[in-house]
């Protein structure tokens, strides 16, 4: 390979996959799972190597790792590639939704992306009144999370609204 960079979306995507195979238990573990060889599994991890993992295979990676912060790691770099967001939405643990919990959540993050925006737009930060890229990052991480409160309130209120109606005594 000669000493062109590859595309920032690329090098983004092999990171992820990176992330996703020390998830999933190394590269052994992915080996095992694929068929594909540990070296080729390296190359998709490399931000230097054009080679890209299939969408196969990332499903069986992904598949695999721990339920860690910004897993799914390869959808979750995909989708962002694209302009998405991928939530992962809370699985049905047997015990009744609390719904006070959830708002609370909601508010909280609604609150943290209110105060990063008007940080940015108070003009005391980096570059005056003009937002700068980090304080727009900054903004869009706790969006992120905003976007995983409400998924995660939706589904207990639809878990809630799938429930039989009771008999009337």
């Amino acid at each position: 390979m000669g000493s062109a960079q590859l595309p920032v979306a690329e090098r983004r995507l092999a990171e992820a996959t990176k992330r996703a195979v020390q998830a999933a238990g190394g590269g052994k573990v992915c080996e095992d799972e694929t068929g594909l060889s540990d070296t080729r599994i390296s190359c998709f991890c490399s931000k230097n190597d054009p080679a890209s993992i299939s969408v196969r295979n990332a499903v069986r990676i992904d598949g695999i790792g721990a339920r860690e912060d910004g897993h799914p790691h390869i959808l979750n770099a995909m989708a962002n590639l694209l302009g998405a967001v991928v939530i992962m939405l809370p699985g049905h643990d047997g015990s009744e939704p609390c719904l006070r919990s959830g708002v609370m959540a909601l508010s909280i993050e609604v609150g943290d992306v209110s105060r990063a925006v008007a940080d940015a737009l108070a003009g005391t930060g980096e570059d005056g009144t003009k937002v700068t890229v980090r304080e727009a990052e900054a903004a869009l991480d706790h969006i992120v999370e905003l976007e995983r409160a409400t998924a995660r309130l939706r589904r207990q209120l639809e878990r809630i609204g799938s429930l039989p109606e009771e008999a009337p005594p």
